[in-house]
């Protein structure tokens, strides 16, 4: 064998690259992944989480109720590394559909009911403390909880749709606030003329606005609103070339007068627009999409899954359309002898800029029956920071007000929670 020496600086140069390259691979690397494989089809629809732990809501079969309701509403609870502390039954038919830590620590989950009784289906919106015990629990009618947010001045915001007044049949996307005091203000009802309008999305912006943002029949649309609800402002995005209707739709800030828009159709998309609604660029696929994520540095995290080669990734992109890195979740998930196929659903991200993918686990050879269909975590480093996690309230310091006790008021038991930082 021959040998040849290589000078110092050149040895360098080569480390250099090597590791330039090495980090550019494991950059976005998966930290773990995690199936909880259950008797039953299971569903994760949403997930948040806290300093400590990670929530998930969503449905199982597991259990169902007897009487031809096959849901039944679940809460998972994981620590940072993917293991479950709980998994608890709400109690109540049907899913959960959006949830949100509020700055006392207490997990606010909404769930659609999936049994239509004579006034249509009931929305519990639950209170539960991090320990799984459910002290509160507030009853609309008629109400999908599809998005929800916790706002700068700590009410829990709701925004999805709701049956449109005076119209039976139709839909209309609505603005719901609650006050950190738990007083429900009146819904706030928005339709541009249309019988088929449904919210996706509700995020605040800087000025403390709120925008709700959906679809209405073959648009994404938007609604941006004061923060009390008032003055409601309608803005049209993009419209399908062929008047098909949508059956979602996102629309968010990226900042520089530039937003992001989402939906899924016949096929998908992913936008940037200008804001006049004048189109940068979009892109389009035959694929089902996640919720794009507008990021701190004006670029996108998003995601595509189809029944085709890549199947499913997570992408971030600029808004000038190139991109940053993405991530095709099969070979990754082979590796760690996971063999089928994963329906991301939603995502949260971690102060270190890790995330963590939530969603269902498809196992190879389950054809469509329910049997196969686990939740399944997915951990992944270095995906960044959202724009929305700035607006989130923060634990402040301790004030004279920091014994949250509940129930209340009680006829029995009275749990006191001491806030923040002490």
């Amino acid at each position: 064998m021959l040998s040849k020496k290589v000078p110092f600086k050149q040895l360098l140069l080569l480390a250099g690259v090597v590791f330039l390259f090495s980090s550019e691979i494991m950059g976005q690397q998966i930290q773990w992944a995690k199936v909880f494989p259950l008797e039953k089809g299971d569903k994760i629809s949403c997930v948040t989480k806290d300093e400590d732990f990670i929530y998930a809501g969503g449905y199982t079969y597991r259990n169902a109720f007897s009487n031809g309701i096959y849901y039944k509403a679940i809460l998972m609870k994981l620590d940072l590394n993917g293991d479950t502390i709980f998994t608890m039954d709400l109690g109540v038919s049907g899913e959960v559909m959006s949830m949100a830590i509020d700055p006392y620590g207490i997990i606010r989950a909404n769930v659609k009911q999936y049994y239509f009784g004579l006034n249509g289906y009931n929305t519990f919106l639950f209170q539960i403390h991090p320990s799984g015990f459910i002290f509160k629990t507030d009853t609309i009618i008629g109400v999908t909880p599809a998005a929800c947010l916790i706002g700068k001045d700590s009410s829990l915001i709701l925004a999805g749709d709701k049956g449109r007044t005076g119209f039976p049949g139709q839909r209309s996307m609505y603005f719901w606030r609650i006050d950190k005091n738990g007083v429900m203000d009146s819904w706030i009802e928005l339709n541009p003329g249309h019988p088929n309008c449904v919210a996706n999305r509700v995020e605040q912006l800087p000025n403390g606005h709120y925008l709700v943002s959906g679809y209405v029949g073959s648009r994404i649309a938007s609604f941006e609103l004061n923060e009390d609800g008032s003055n409601p402002v309608f803005k049209q995005w993009y419209q399908t070339p062929d008047l098909s209707n949508l059956s979602s739709g996102h629309v968010g800030q990226l900042g520089d007068k530039s937003w992001m828009i989402g939906a899924q159709g016949n096929p998908a998309m992913l936008g940037v627009y200008d804001s006049l609604s004048n189109k940068i660029w979009l892109r389009k696929e035959n694929a089902q999409v996640l919720p794009p994520q507008a990021m701190t540095d004006q670029s996108m995290v998003f995601g595509f899954y189809s029944g085709i080669p890549p199947y499913q990734a997570l992408y971030r992109i600029r808004k000038d359309s190139s991109f940053i890195w993405n991530i095709a979740f099969k070979d990754s998930l082979e590796a760690r002898n996971l063999l089928g196929y994963v329906d991301i659903t939603s995502f949260a991200f971690f102060d270190d800029e890790s995330a963590v993918l939530a969603g269902t686990y498809r196992w190879d050879g389950a054809g469509t029956t329910n049997t196969k269909e686990d939740p399944i975590f997915i951990r992944i480093s270095n995906v960044g920071t959202p724009v929305t996690s700035l607006s989130k309230p923060k634990p402040g310091t301790l004030s004279n007000e920091t014994l949250a006790p509940w129930p209340n008021p009680s006829g029995g038991t009275l749990y006191l929670k001491q806030h923040f930082d002490k």
